[in-house]
């Protein structure tokens, strides 16, 4: 299926960047992201931020949180066949990431908070609407 690449004359094809606690998603998103035509990121700088990283956001990514409560994130989680006592996994550390990710978006550029709790359809579809407002920024 050929989608959307999105360019800009000064930086070139935009990368999407999806990332958020474990559990949220973030693995169905790209691949679904990907199948529609996107350049898209499992991770990136949000992640290494949670660990009080600073760094610099490059001009060609926009940033996709997604955001679930723990409890949705958990379920997930284990019916994936997680280990709920993995570091990051835990009832503490997610709370923990969760607090991380909604405060350190507010601080990123080109960025969208996307509720996570819903199906992944509706998920997709939010991200979408989200990728189509952040890059008009570009123009």
């Amino acid at each position: 299926m050929a989608g959307p690449i999105f360019k800009t004359k000064r930086n070139g094809a935009i990368t999407v960047v999806i990332d958020g606690n474990d559990g949220t998603g973030k693995s169905t998103l790209v691949s679904s992201l990907r199948k529609a035509g996107f350049s898209v990121k499992d991770r990136g700088i949000p992640s290494l931020m949670t660990d009080g990283k600073k760094l610099k956001f490059p001009k060609n990514e926009i940033y996709i949180i997604l955001d679930a409560p723990v409890s949705v994130c958990r379920s997930r989680l284990k019916s994936a066949g997680k280990n709920l006592k993995e570091k990051y996994h835990t009832i503490s550390d997610l709370k923990y990431y969760r607090k991380r990710f909604l405060k350190i978006a507010k601080e990123i550029p080109r960025s969208a908070v996307i509720n996570a709790r819903g199906n992944q359809t509706v998920i997709l579809q939010k991200t979408i609407r989200a990728i189509m407002i952040l890059t008009r920024l570009y123009k």
